[in-house]
């Protein structure tokens, strides 16, 4: 994944990928999917995987009560077959980082789309 400067908007990508993981009937996951328009990238992990660290304007939204991760699925290659997972995280009831990792020996480097996603 190209690098992501920090203080900018998050990424149309993990945006989608966000909403796909929090899309549900969930009061918590409609809350968060609320704090979306609001973040902006602090970080990113160390590793070269496409992992994102964010906040968002916490006068503009509330925060729900939730636990971790608050969503996961897994990520599936062309051929439908795991190859790793993406998880969810909140910090004080506000979203703080989408991770994505890898079961293989090379990092996922790029968001996958929403549709290589399967919820578990």
């Amino acid at each position: 994944m190209d690098t992501i400067p920090p203080d900018t908007p998050l990424p149309t990508e993990a945006v989608r990928l966000l909403e796909a993981l929090l899309r549900n009937d969930d009061p918590t996951h409609r809350a968060l999917l609320a704090q979306l328009p609001h973040l902006r990238v602090t970080g990113r992990c160390a590793c070269p995987c496409a992992s994102i660290d964010f906040t968002p304007d916490r006068a503009a939204v509330a925060a729900p009560g939730a636990g971790n991760p608050v969503a996961e699925a897994l990520i599936v290659d062309a051929d439908g077959e795991p190859v790793g997972g993406a998880l969810v995280f909140t910090q004080d009831g506000y979203l703080s980082a989408l991770e994505v990792h890898t079961w293989q020996d090379e990092p996922i480097t790029r968001l996958p789309s929403p549709e290589r996603l399967r919820q578990g």
